[in-house]
């Protein structure tokens, strides 16, 4: 997600390193090539979904695609690309037999691993909705800012603290003011969300631009501190834990120095790191280095359990489609849930185990080999 939507869910990615090596192997990028008879519920997949994704992002990459992948070794070049939207555009997303078809004429199926291991960390985000008003009034005190101007030129710019301590007062940054700064930050780490205003109205407000400082994990600094028990942290302990001590939640908040500029989309739905409307349950956040931008790849995963009920697998094509802070290594990826209270749910639960199975343009296959 440029930087993206999000998308810096990196609240999830809670990782307890007591006992772990000083030295961590630097990630590498492998792969191996399989058959789609060895992706499990691959012929039961709604194909046609996928590929209405796949189509919005597509014209995007044919009009302009990016770089080769520096970790993979991967490029798609405009003319793989035109030549793909050409074809996509002509099946009807209705009919998922033609589409899943589509993807198996001109896409081999490459099982992606990490320094040789194949099992990756799945997270999600979602859209999460907050209440505001386009002036300063009663509870609507905390503000959404955006870009100052020369921040491109100024990074690392002011950290989270200085700016809640008003070092962007007064220079009309203001997009509108919400009732709830713990909401903001996870506004922050999600990267777009929808905004209710006072008069009823509803926008959706995404990622602009970034400060410049690093992501710092609160979860990680709350684990290490003891505030949680490393195993019960997520997004929901987390967010009650700052509820329950106002006193100090903004000192806590800001131990994370990064800070999110937003804007005002004229969009149906958030969009992610190449300009494209998420899907939700289609559209993932990778780690572009490794995986390109616009690619399928077919997700073999679970989802968080719910009351009564044992975690559910999860296999299905997602696009390459954002990015995220957290979203490191070429088995890593963070899957956007939409919005509304099932999807808050299952992106502040989940933090599963997976595979990835990158579908790779049968014209530039050789270049895994």
């Amino acid at each position: 997600m440029m930087h993206s939507l999000k998308r810096l869910s990196a609240v999830l990615v809670l990782v307890a390193c007591s006992g772990c090596s000083l030295f961590v192997k630097a990630d590498k990028f492998g792969s191996r090539l399989i058959t789609y008879s060895e992706l499990p519920g691959w012929n039961i997949d709604h194909h046609g979904e996928a590929l209405q994704t796949f189509k919005e992002s597509c014209p995007i990459l044919a009009r302009k695609a990016r770089g080769a992948s520096t970790g993979s070794g991967l490029e798609v070049n405009e003319e793989v690309w035109r030549s793909l939207c050409s074809e996509a555009s002509h099946i009807s997303s209705d009919d998922h037999e033609a589409a899943r078809l589509f993807f198996e004429r001109r896409f081999a199926p490459y099982r992606v691993n990490n320094n040789g291991k194949e099992l990756g960390l799945f997270t999600g985000y979602y859209e999460p909705t907050l209440y505001g008003s386009l002036k300063r009034i009663g509870n609507y005190k905390y503000p959404l800012y955006a870009p100052p101007a020369g921040l491109k030129e100024k990074k690392p710019y002011y950290s989270h603290a200085e700016i809640n301590r008003g070092a962007l007062a007064n220079r009309r940054l203001e997009l509108v003011w919400v009732d709830d700064p713990v909401m903001i930050f996870f506004l922050h780490i999600q990267g777009s969300g929808r905004i209710i205003l006072s008069n009823g109205t509803e926008r959706l407000i995404g990622y602009a631009d970034q400060n410049g400082h690093g992501y710092v994990s609160l979860g990680k600094v709350m684990g290490e501190e003891g505030l949680l028990p490393k195993d019960q942290i997520n997004f929901f302990t987390l967010r009650q834990w700052l509820y329950e001590n106002p006193d100090r939640a903004f000192a806590m908040m800001e131990k994370n120095p990064s800070y999110v500029f937003f804007k005002w989309l004229d969009k149906k739905r958030p969009v992610g790191a190449i300009g494209a409307e998420l899907t939700a349950q289609r559209s993932l956040a990778v780690e572009s280095r490794h995986i390109p931008y616009g690619l399928p790849l077919y997700l073999q995963t679970e989802l968080p359990a719910t009351p009564g009920n044992a975690p559910t697998p999860f296999n299905r094509v997602m696009i390459a489609q954002d990015t995220g802070g957290a979203i490191r290594g070429p088995v890593r990826g963070d899957i956007f849930f939409g919005p509304g209270q099932q999807a808050e749910y299952l992106a502040g639960y989940m933090k599963n185990r997976g595979f990835y199975n990158l579908l790779v343009p049968r014209e530039i296959a050789y270049q895994l080999q």
